[in-house]
């Protein structure tokens, strides 16, 4: 073994850091780390929006918890959030003013609806269970952006053009016979789209597991006839309203995965709440082939 001989002397000399300039600077340090993987790392964002709550207080609370921090006094919930200028939620539109035509076209709505059903049946998350499981379209509370990043990176892997991801924003409602209360509330939601011609159509069994939506129906499904809503048409790659529309880096399947895994214990157990079977319904036996 080499030893190194050190120089007693000079190492008297070096300054050494007070405990207080020490703290100051491992804080800094843990902020950097934070700000940097939070806005370079998609971790997926929470769409629930608390009862009574607009989607614009209910979006500034959600950025304000990315950076740790309180909504200030003085702050408005009118106040655009400060980032990229192509974040998702800065680059909303009125759903007239979508640009349609950017949709990948399909081609049919025959293949359209067979990728649908692709999509929603089949199981292909392996977790600690007794079978694989299909992403949480049971617990339809929140997890969309696992959901939609989910679908995209399926699709891409069975040689399809990527699908566009579709944001809506708005104080949106939505029936489902799988929430605790019968209805859901959001401040966003997010799903996979694509075109057929001039049509646009939504995949989001989570909200109608029969078959794909048009644009329309799913903006009427959450209340969009009776308020207006915002869309905003991104890159397949964009998870949440955080990260930059068009210009993102693609996460990879184990993240999208992760995303997921803590949705598939909801899932389970909001059925056991239902007073349903969750070993039939997210097994062989789903309801939407039982009907």
């Amino acid at each position: 073994m080499i030893s190194c001989p050190i120089d007693h002397a000079k190492s008297l000399t070096l300054p050494i850091a007070s405990p207080k300039t020490f703290v100051m600077k491992k804080l800094s340090l843990i902020l950097l780390v934070s700000l940097f993987s939070s806005t370079v790392f998609a971790v997926g964002i929470s769409a629930k929006r608390n009862r009574g709550e607009t989607y614009k207080v209910a979006h500034l609370r959600n950025m304000s918890l990315k950076f740790n921090q309180p909504m200030g006094p003085f702050q408005s919930p009118e106040e655009p959030y400060i980032g990229s200028s192509n974040n998702v939620w800065d680059v909303k539109v009125p759903l007239k003013k979508l640009k349609i035509k950017e949709i990948p076209d399909l081609g049919s709505y025959a293949d359209l609806e067979n990728q649908f059903k692709i999509l929603r049946d089949e199981r292909f998350i392996n977790k600690n269970s007794d079978f694989p499981r299909r992403s949480t379209w049971l617990y339809p509370d929140d997890g969309c952006f696992a959901r939609a990043e989910l679908m995209k990176t399926r699709l891409v892997d069975a040689h399809l053009p990527a699908p566009k991801k579709i944001f809506i924003f708005g104080d949106l409602w939505v029936s489902s016979k799988n929430a605790r209360y019968g209805d859901i509330s959001w401040w966003y939601h997010v799903a996979v789209t694509y075109r057929v011609g001039d049509e646009a159509y939504v995949l989001d069994p989570a909200i109608e597991p029969a078959r794909p939506l048009k644009l329309a129906e799913w903006n009427h499904l959450m209340g969009g006839d009776k308020k207006r809503f915002d869309f905003s048409l991104c890159h397949p790659d964009t998870v949440d309203p955080r990260d930059d529309c068009k210009d993102i880096q693609a996460i990879s399947l184990e993240k999208a995965l992760e995303m997921q895994e803590p949705y598939l214990d909801y899932e389970w157990e909001r059925l056991i709440e239902l007073k349903r079977d969750p070993q039939a319904e997210l097994g062989a036996f789903p309801p939407w082939l039982m009907n």
